[in-house]
């Protein structure tokens, strides 16, 4: 099994993307199970994969996501 904790650290909002980003999770993907929570201030993103593939592929998705999200929330004015 491979397992990936990434913690993203705004200046602010990592509520807002937190739960911008939760109904990701909801999806089932085949061969890997993702969790999003925020933990003081933090985005903590939480991967676990029984292969490379699946790993590098949930990995890329959430990474892309949050960026997307980042971006948007930016753009909108609703974080800094």
């Amino acid at each position: 099994m491979m397992r990936a904790s990434i913690r993203i650290k705004p200046e602010a909002g990592a509520e807002t993307l937190a739960r911008a980003l939760s109904p990701e999770t909801d999806w089932e993907i085949p061969r890997a199970a993702m969790r999003i929570s925020e933990q003081a201030g933090e985005l903590l993103i939480e991967i676990e994969a029984e292969d490379i593939v699946a790993f590098r592929a949930a990995m890329n998705s959430y990474l892309r996501w949050t960026k997307l999200a980042l971006d948007t929330c930016e753009t909108a004015g609703v974080i800094q």
